[in-house]
């Protein structure tokens, strides 16, 4: 549905939540007892690794990060009005970057994981001690358990060459807004810092873009409750006594992983520009537009042919000079060129596309259509000869149909809303992602679809820029 501004497939499908309690939350502990050599396997709650409300070693660190703030962000550190929950993530992640770093546990048992305060004295863990931490100091900091969860499932990286499965661990966070968010232990660490700063580790970085990340979660648990997700994977369907001994994690940890997930349209075009606190807010912006199915508008992605009135919506985002339009604008721009068949038919000079002028549209002689029935038309009351007559001449993009979302009454109702209807889907059209989804027809073939995919996020990357200079003139 978006140029993603990360190479994270959206993952809005998942029920983070969690879909079932599970009621048998013990697994075979491996530690010995206290002045013993023993591993007797003995029971332990999985919860435990996270049951340290109060715990003063946690809040000893919290006191650390609060006292480096200036006077305003103690106040808001502390503050629970509306915008200082994701202000403390923030403030949270930035720590984990400054001192924390992850540590390959090698071949370890279930429960070999790190309670907070081992990881603390250890200077950093793997995922799963990385997560826990992280979940302990984000509840700690004041933020109800019920919007964060620990997630167990699978990281899938899809690449061309196929599919990579890796057994993952990490944190969703319910923000503001009321959106699960994901956050990456392993992208905030001091290693991944590191990586983003040294240019050998970003052009590797950059190699990795035709790689998309899915995250598959299996169970999520908090302090109170484990929960089971539903979904495809079998593994899933396990008890977690035989599920957790099962697990396949990487074998060694690359820094390049974390700038792949993260780096995007957003982080090249305004990373130099916008503060750490403010990309952030940008970030969440940005991801809520997608995330928020139920509040769908196609006029935000640029879809249904809607083109005259989404620039409309960029301009007006942009005249605000508010921070989270910013992010609504930089995303609407990133659709443009990403959903529409601009960059089929619009100017191009040594090997880029002109960035398009809302204001000097292109003559509608340069639009003629040919291919609707070779795609498809899902839900259009009229054969597709008849619906590339009515749209030659204007520039179109894929209808983003789909049962689990829904649609602004008032567009519904509009005269000309049969007529969006009688456009090619979405996925047939877009070219959102390093590679286009398997299984569905395409407008291109595998090899333009790469190469338009590099020229259009290189457009969408300079028009951002551009409106960030707008912006910035009115904020």
């Amino acid at each position: 549905m978006c140029m993603q501004s990360s190479s994270v497939i959206p993952y809005q499908k998942w029920h983070w939540s969690g879909d079932e309690v599970v009621q048998q939350t013990t697994i075979p502990a491996s530690r010995p007892l206290p002045g013993t050599r023993n591993r007797r396997r003995y029971p332990i709650d999985i919860r435990e690794f996270l049951s340290i409300e109060g715990n003063a070693v946690v809040r000893r660190e919290l006191g650390r990060i609060h006292r480096r703030l200036n006077a305003v962000d103690r106040l808001r550190f502390l503050s629970r009005r509306a915008g200082n929950f994701d202000f403390r993530v923030n403030r949270v992640l930035k720590y984990f970057r400054a001192h924390l770093r992850f540590i390959e546990a090698g071949k370890r048992r279930v429960d070999d994981w790190l309670f907070p305060a081992e990881t603390l004295a250890n200077g950093g863990g793997d995922c799963e001690d990385l997560a826990f931490l992280l979940s302990a100091m984000l509840e700690e900091s004041g933020i109800s358990a019920d919007c964060l969860r620990v997630a167990l499932g699978t990281v899938v990286a899809h690449d061309a060459g196929g599919r990579r499965d890796h057994d993952h661990v990490w944190v969703v966070y319910q923000n503001e807004r009321g959106a699960w968010e994901i956050l990456e232990p392993l992208a905030n660490t001091m290693q991944a810092v590191g990586a983003r700063a040294d240019k050998h580790a970003s052009r590797r970085a950059l190699s990795k873009e035709g790689v998309s990340v899915e995250y598959v979660p299996h169970f999520v648990l908090n302090r109170r409750h484990l929960w089971r997700v539903r979904g495809p994977d079998v593994a899933a369907a396990a008890e977690l006594a035989e599920y957790l001994p099962r697990r396949r994690f990487w074998a060694k940890f690359d820094p390049g992983f974390a700038i792949g997930v993260h780096e995007g349209i957003l982080d090249e075009a305004l990373g130099g520009s916008l503060s750490a606190d403010d990309m952030a807010t940008v970030k969440r912006s940005n991801m809520w537009v997608d995330v928020n199915v139920l509040a769908y508008d196609p006029r935000d992605h640029f879809d249904f042919a809607y083109v005259p009135e989404g620039w409309k919506r960029v301009a007006g985002r942009l005249a605000t000079g508010k921070l989270p339009d910013l992010a609504l604008a930089a995303h609407g721009i990133s659709d443009f060129y990403a959903h529409t068949m601009y960059g089929e038919f619009g100017p191009k000079s040594g090997g880029k596309l002109a960035l398009y002028d809302p204001a000097s549209p292109l003559p509608s002689d340069a639009f003629t259509y040919t291919f609707f029935e070779t795609l498809g038309m899902p839900g259009s009351s009229v054969d597709a000869a008849t619906a590339e007559a009515h749209w030659d001449g204007s520039l179109i993009s894929g209808q983003w149909w789909r049962f689990f979302t829904t649609f602004p009454k008032a567009l519904k109702a509009a005269d000309d809303f049969a007529w969006r209807r009688a456009l090619p889907d979405h996925d047939t059209l877009a070219v959102d992602a390093p590679q286009a989804k398997k299984g569905a027809p395409h407008f291109y073939d595998a090899a333009t679809y790469a190469a338009q995919f590099v020229m259009r996020r290189d457009a969408a990357v300079r028009h951002v820029k551009q409106a960030y200079a707008d912006w910035k003139r009115t904020s």
